[in-house]
């Protein structure tokens, strides 16, 4: 259990409502329900009686509660201490993404709930290719990756953390001469290079295309660039294709391009080290799962 479920829970239970208590502790109801649940969970209780229209207290849950209020004082206490402890060791969380990706849709609501807890601690932000953002993490040049999921495989002396999964699509030039402009499929582009980027997850990637392809009956002409701005370079001029996804959104809303969904996923995870203790990371990384699944 930590500081903000037991917050929710003495929130909910004096507000008996769900909704007035996320409105008051400026969350979003679905997350304060994912909150109470593992709460429950943990507790191995119903600490709520949801049967009729207004939420009232279970017996047990009215025993959480006395017990709550009186230790609410004394935890936050301790909490708040522990804070200052970790603002002393460290300042700033530096955050790496991939290149071309756009999580503004998220990242602000994420990094506002964040600093109301941890009001002294910065969060910087940096895009990398895939190769070079492990690389940074492994160097300790940045704290915590957030990345494809498969990129991580293999890597020795992290911890790892699904978070969401992303919708892949096949991003093309609107300039691109296709046989026909509607209904499109990846068999529409069996003639068309496949560009990939030229790096660690080579193999990798070109695997995923040539089987993905495969599925659709042709085999892919695949070429490699040298990083992703020559590969949306080359797409958006009309040299060929390119797979990626629909965090892409800076990149695939660009009139220049075109781009059809695909059924298949990307897997999402955040990576930190090992030896990284730092409590406020770890928040930080609950925060990022809390918004996203």
């Amino acid at each position: 259990m930590n500081e903000i479920q037991i917050k929710c829970f003495l929130e909910i239970a004096y507000e008996k409502s769900f909704t007035k208590a996320a409105n008051k502790l400026y969350i979003t109801q679905p997350a304060i329900s994912r909150y109470m649940a593992a709460f429950e969970k943990e507790l191995k209780i119903s600490l709520f009686d949801r049967a009729n229209k207004h939420i009232k207290l279970t017996e047990e849950g009215e025993i959480y509660y006395d017990f709550f209020r009186r230790f609410q004082v004394e935890f936050e206490n301790a909490t708040e201490k522990a804070h200052s402890l970790n603002v002393k060791k460290q300042g700033e969380i530096r955050l790496g993404y991939i290149v071309g990706w756009s999580i503004s849709s998220f990242l602000p609501s994420v990094l506002k709930i964040f600093s109301k807890e941890f009001p002294d601690i910065s969060v910087s932000v940096e895009c990398l290719e895939i190769d070079e953002l492990i690389q940074a993490l492994i160097n300790n040049k940045l704290d915590v990756i957030l990345t494809i999921g498969s990129s991580l495989d293999g890597i020795k002396g992290i911890n790892r953390e699904k978070i969401t999964e992303i919708q892949k699509l096949i991003l093309y030039s609107k300039f691109q001469q296709l046989n026909k402009e509607q209904d499109i499929t990846p068999y529409d582009f069996k003639d068309e290079t496949f560009y990939v980027i030229d790096n660690d997850e080579t193999h990798n990637a070109e695997l995923e295309i040539r089987n993905y392809c495969k599925s659709y009956g042709f085999v892919p002409h695949l070429k490699l660039a040298p990083n992703m701005e020559s590969i949306f370079a080359s797409v958006e001029n009309g040299l060929g294709v390119t797979f990626f996804d629909t965090w892409g959104q800076n990149i695939i809303n660009t009139p220049s391009f075109k781009y059809i969904l695909l059924d298949s996923n990307h897997e999402v995870s955040m990576a930190w080290n090992k030896n990284n203790k730092s409590e406020t990371l770890h928040v930080l990384v609950n925060e990022f799962i809390m918004h996203l699944k």
